[in-house]
């Protein structure tokens, strides 16, 4: 039987560390968030494409605009 991954398994796994993150740069907190863009194909359809992305003060207003 294999093993069952939820949505939050797979987070918890992706931003697993041992400790918090701190972007250098803002000082704030590293998440890390799952976002849905689109990955174009041959015939030029839409397909979605997930991925999981570090987000903190500094790219916030790029990656969630």
């Amino acid at each position: 039987m294999r093993k069952v991954k939820t949505f939050a398994a797979k987070l918890a796994h992706a931003s697993e560390s041992k400790g918090k993150n701190i972007c250098p740069t803002c000082n704030t907190e590293i998440k890390t968030i799952k976002i849905i863009r689109e990955k174009k194909g041959v015939k030029a359809k839409w397909a979605p494409k997930s991925e999981f992305v570090h987000l903190c003060k500094c790219n916030e207003k790029e990656i969630l605009a």
